[in-house]
């Protein structure tokens, strides 16, 4: 088809062509532009004419030149002579001759004397005109020569392409013959090989292990397989022109069959037809009922719509997802089991911890000899540790569950790492390691996301690679990525890991040393629930390590980048601390008599009057009785928990029911706490409870703070920090301060503007300063670090000035 176009367009190309070369235009063309010439000649010789005769009459000479100027406006502006126009030979002329007329014509047009005079000059430019003239016409002779040519030439290639044309035209003809040649005879085979696939299609029916059965629109059984037959029961004589609803299908269903059948014979309308594998019931030869699952197509044979059914016994199928959900059932009671026992075990192993690390922190060692000290710190070691372990399987078991992170906050992220780094060092000294932190690109001042799973990950990758490394170094970078994420590398000199145990590292339990005389112990938790909570925070992690040689961990998380200021890790002195006033009255109820008693020491130490209760029948007798600042109360107690215990006290017609209460509890899992704060209680602390918290929560409760004047703050802080850590304590810290800021002044001194690191050096010195109560000294560090370029050139003698003050001041 392509070529018979193709054939088409060029004739009449060709006869486009022929009927140009048969007319004799570019001859007129040629002729036209001779003239040309010819009446500049004739224009010359009357010119000279009129010059001899002065009484000739000047009509001649203006009827010769406006023939001259018509033929010349032709050639300048005629459609035909466009593309002459184009030679850059005949566009000269042409100026010349354009250039002659418009400097004559008005003298022509004027009057008879005043032409007359000018005709010397009219001739004497028509003689140089002439040469210009006459080569105007030989280069139109030789254009339109060409063009002629060139025309000639075209309807020779065009007639050569018709010919191509029509050769390939006979080509495409003879093979589409030898095309459908083909295709017939291909035809013939797939009829052919219809035919035995129909018979193959037939055999395959016959031998298929589905129930193949197919029905005509009257509900008759035209075709019925030896699976049918197995399925069943009927032999494939008794089913043939039956009826299918008779046969096979139950009693009970039999008439939503039939009406099924009518409405898709009325309206087309398909429910089950084609709609995939359905589960039914089938009926047997000896009337059982029996499920099958079905699936119905509509096909069209010899002009006969009908339906092919294929049915499959399912009885085997279905035991086997009974048994299957059965197993299912039994493997979730087991997680189930397994949880309550974490949670049993949780609660049984932190009541006898409690009792041990709480009359721990309740011993006075002054009086003790070294050897009863050593002993002690034995037992606070060893009771650490196994608490450790208790809160390392809860917490595995708690992201197994998949219970949510803890909700995303702002938090300075140079600081969670130094922090953390910090808080090893002195172990990695232990072990004489150098530890370093290193961040290797620009961080923002405040970043959003999960901090305290980010600060466990980063306690278990750097505490391991201090536990396996002995006099080497221990490095940590961090460094911000183009896709918003920021990567951290934990890497160390330490042992290594071998290849074949790189794939289990992350999995739980497992301790690479396990020889009986391995130097590092541990449950092998650590790894695990770093993976899950890098995971849970759309983290990734992985690890690579040379035997011998050292690790390297790499843990990338997203985190949100905060365009702010402020850092809410700077310490708040709005608020001061002060002490608990004496002769407060507890009540501590808890059925565990060692934990009563542990309790009951920790507030008399506080100067509480304290009042005990085995379990919340008691505890509401004594309220009850007896008014009370503040209530302990244990969550899990036999006969009636301490939540109900709260709520009954609550009840109570008297004026010192809603006194505040704390839950004290042994369960550690985050849905537990969340739990027990849904009730009335204003705070909650985990067993073993801890004095320094049992003190932080009392004071949280019982005391209203107030605003102070800065003299009273700064007292006040100090003091409590005295109370807690000793004046000794104090003093170090105090001098060590001075010393630091001494330094960062030196720095200052010598500095054009805070530098990033200048200004991360007073953030953390403001940070001691506030908790050693200076409260100047802190406002003087927080404005070194937030103070722009330009207030720094406007009060940097000052600064340096007051901080010199701040140091020199007596602590």
């Amino acid at each position: 088809m392509i070529s018979g176009v193709f054939v088409v367009v060029l004739g009449r190309a060709v006869v486009s062509d022929l009927d140009a070369l048969s007319t004799a235009q570019n001859d007129d063309i040629s002729w036209n532009i001779s003239q040309l010439e010819v009446e500049l000649l004739k224009l010359q010789n009357v010119t000279l004419e009129v010059m001899q005769d002065p009484d000739t009459d000047l009509a001649s000479f203006r009827k010769r030149y406006d023939i001259f100027y018509s033929r010349l406006s032709n050639l300048s502006q005629g459609r035909l002579f466009h593309s002459l126009r184009e030679r850059q030979d005949v566009q000269a002329a042409l100026r010349a001759a354009n250039s002659f007329l418009e400097m004559n014509t008005p003298v022509v047009d004027g009057p008879d004397n005043a032409l007359r005079f000018a005709l010397a000059d009219i001739r004497s430019d028509m003689i140089e005109l002439s040469p210009l003239i006459r080569n105007l016409a030989l280069g139109g002779v030789e254009h339109y020569a060409q063009n002629e040519a060139m025309r000639r030439d075209k309807l020779s290639q065009t007639l050569i392409r018709l010919a191509a044309a029509i050769l390939v035209l006979i080509l495409a003809l003879a093979v589409t013959a030898f095309v459908l040649l083909k295709l017939f005879r291909t035809g013939e085979r797939y009829s052919h090989e219809n035919a035995v696939m129909r018979s193959r299609f037939e055999a395959a029916v016959n031998s298929s292990l589905d129930a193949v059965l197919v029905v005509n629109t009257k509900g008759q059984i035209i075709e019925f397989n030896g699976s049918a037959e197995s399925v069943f029961g009927y032999s494939r004589k008794e089913a043939i022109g039956g009826d299918m609803a008779d046969l096979i299908v139950p009693e009970h269903m039999r008439d939503m069959h039939r009406k099924g059948m009518q409405r898709f014979l009325a309206t087309n309308e398909q429910k089950v037809i084609g709609a995939g594998r359905l589960r039914l019931e089938g009926l047997r030869k000896s009337g059982e009922i029996f499920p099958v699952e079905l699936s119905i197509s509509l096909a069209e044979t010899e002009g006969e719509r009908v339906f092919v059914s294929f049915l499959r016994d399912i009885t085997q199928e279905l035991k086997a997802e009974e048994d299957l959900r059965t197993a299912r059932d039994k493997a979730q009671e087991s997680e189930k089991a397994k949880s309550d026992l974490l949670t049993v075990m949780s609660h049984e192993m932190r009541t006898p911890l409690n009792g041990i690390l709480g009359s721990l922190s309740l011993i006075d060692q002054d009086n003790l000899t070294d050897r009863q000290k050593r002993h002690l710190n034995s037992i606070a070691v060893s009771g650490d540790l196994l608490l450790s372990h208790v809160n390392d399987v809860l917490h595995l078991s708690s992201l197994t569950a998949e219970n949510s992170l803890p909700e995303q906050s702002s938090f300075n992220l140079q600081d969670v790492i130094d922090d953390v780094a910090d808080s090893l060092r002195a172990n990695a000294q232990a072990r004489n390691c150098v530890l370093h932190v290193n961040a290797l690109s620009g961080l923002p001042r405040l970043v959003r996301g999960h901090k305290t799973s980010l600060q466990q990950c980063l306690v278990n990758l750097v505490g391991n690679a201090i536990k396996f490394t002995t006099d080497g170094t221990v490095i940590v970078e961090i460094e911000k990525l183009p896709d918003d994420r920021y990567e951290i590398r934990v890497s160390d000199t330490g042992v290594g890991i071998a290849p074949q145990n790189l794939p289990r590292i992350f999995e739980e339990f497992v301790t690479i040393d396990t020889a009986f005389a391995r130097e590092n112990t541990g449950t092998g938790l650590g790894l695990a629930i770093t993976k899950r909570l890098v995971e849970a925070m759309r983290g990734e992690i992985e690890v690579d390590s040379v035997l011998g040689e050292g690790s390297l961990f790499t843990l990338r998380i997203p985190l949100e980048d905060l365009d702010t200021g402020h850092d809410p890790d700077t310490p708040k002195l709005s608020t001061a601390i002060t002490s608990l006033p004496p002769g407060l009255r507890a009540l501590v109820v808890d059925d565990n008599e060692i934990n009563r008693m542990i309790l009951v020491d920790m507030l008399q130490d506080m100067q509480f009057v304290v009042m005990q209760a085995a379990d919340g029948y008691e505890a509401i007798d004594l309220v009850a009785q007896h008014p009370f600042d503040i209530l302990l109360l244990d969550i899990s107690m036999p006969g009636i928990d301490g939540t109900e215990t709260l709520d009954q006290i609550r009840l109570q017609d008297t004026q010192w029911n809603r006194c505040p209460a704390i839950a004290v509890t042994a369960h550690a899992a985050k849905q537990d706490h969340d739990t027990i704060m849904q009730a009335d209680f204003s705070d909650l602390l985990v067993k073993p409870v801890d004095p320094l918290h049992l003190k932080t929560a009392l004071k949280g409760i019982l005391i209203q703070d107030a605003p102070q004047d800065e003299s009273g703050e700064e007292n006040n802080a100090r003091l409590d920090f005295i109370e807690r850590f000793g004046h000794k304590v104090y003093m170090r810290h105090a001098q060590d301060l001075g010393t630091q800021v001494s330094e960062l002044a030196q720095h200052l001194a010598t500095a054009k503007e805070p530098s990033a690191e200048i200004r991360q050096t007073a953030h953390k010195l403001a940070g001691t300063a506030a908790v050693l109560g200076k409260v100047e000294l802190t406002r003087l560090l927080q404005t070194v670090e937030g103070t722009s370029q330009i207030e720094w050139a406007e009060r940097r003698e000052q600064i340096l000035l007051d901080l010199a003050d701040a140091v020199d001041q007596k602590t």
